[in-house]
């Protein structure tokens, strides 16, 4: 067979697979508000128990034939009439279910991003429930009726930028796990995973505030906030000696106010340029959380885009994202930089 005519086909099983999960994103390509489930959303399968269970049946009733036993029958019809029973019970505890998309937080990579849904019971009371999404543990809970409750659904992360949730699968195998009911939810919540940051970063890079004049590190008319811990390459002068002496432990003098006031301007384009993008991004991500921790102010400069002097949670958040982003477009992170 030449190269031009030769065709490669999926495996039968990975090939019907994808078929179905095509269906049903064809069918339901993305759910919003509220999602109720009805008979057309709902799928219905035996279990491996199920299955053993009609074979075990099939082996009563062939014998009872064999060997003419009337009360073979009788057993073997009263366990079939149960396995139509739990048809309807494992269908009823998913009938009807109400599911909302809460909200979706955010983590760094190598950690767990975190999905809230809202489950509403509505009129029945649900048993064993089942949610679960891609690469996240199982979540098995019960619900009486008339009541809501909130299921939090962690994903594990790789690398930054938007993560989605992905299909949402309810499934229950209640009563008596003959049988396995199951719908699918899409949503389109999307959680943010930031940089992971650098585990040993080197000192703040510091430069002079033009709102408050020149010079840099100048304390003389600053007042004294306080102590905080030393960090490698904070300024002699500004070591709390009396405390090193009295052996209480190495702390650096934190002031506030006065002119030469100092902030920390984080730099895209002067980090070493031995570091790739996602080195310098880790870096950066770093130094954001400890201004934050440190309550410094902070500018930020990245590509074409730049965050003002400000600090605060709000503004680390910022920064963050605009760095979680920041392959995903210019324009995108621009607009984030001007809310």
């Amino acid at each position: 067979m030449t190269p031009e005519l030769a065709v490669s086909f999926p495996a039968p099983e990975r090939g019907l697979r994808y078929w179905w999960q095509r269906q049903i994103q064809r069918r339901y390509p993305d759910d919003e508000g509220t999602v109720t489930l009805r008979h057309r959303r709902i799928y219905l399968l035996p279990t491996k128990r199920g299955l053993f269970f009609l074979f075990t049946v099939a082996l009563m009733l062939l014998t009872s034939l064999n060997y003419a036993i009337s009360l073979g029958f009788v057993i073997t019809f009263l366990w079939l009439g149960v396995f139509a029973a739990t048809l309807t019970h494992t269908f009823r505890n998913l009938f009807g279910m109400k599911i909302t998309a809460v909200s979706a937080g955010h983590a760094f990579a190598g950690g767990s991003l975190a999905f809230t849904v809202s489950i509403d019971s509505g009129d029945h009371e649900r048993e064993r429930v089942q949610l679960s999404v891609k690469e996240a543990p199982l979540q098995c809970f019960d619900l009486s009726a008339a009541s809501t409750r909130l299921i939090t659904l962690t994903r594990p992360t790789y690398r930054r930028g938007r993560l989605p949730m992905g299909r949402l699968t309810v499934a229950t195998e209640a009563p008596l796990g003959l049988w396995r009911a199951w719908s699918y939810v899409h949503f389109s919540l999307e959680g943010l995973v930031f940089p992971a940051p650098e585990v040993a970063p080197p000192p703040l890079p510091q430069g002079t505030d033009p709102r408050a004049g020149t010079g840099m590190g100048r304390v003389g008319n600053e007042d004294l906030a306080g102590l905080r811990e030393y960090q490698r390459g904070d300024p002699l002068q500004r070591i709390a000696w009396k405390a090193v002496a009295r052996g209480v432990g190495w702390y650096t003098k934190a002031f506030e106010g006065g002119e030469g006031r100092h902030f920390i301007h984080l730099d895209y384009h002067k980090l070493p340029g031995a570091l790739d993008t996602e080195m310098r991004l880790s870096r950066l991500t770093a130094w954001i959380l400890q201004c934050e921790r440190e309550g410094r102010p902070f500018a930020l400069t990245l590509p074409q885009v730049s965050l003002p002097l400000r600090k605060g949670v709000a503004h680390s958040e910022e920064a963050l994202t605009l760095l979680a982003l920041f392959r995903d477009g210019r324009a995108e992170a621009a607009a984030g930089a001007g809310r």
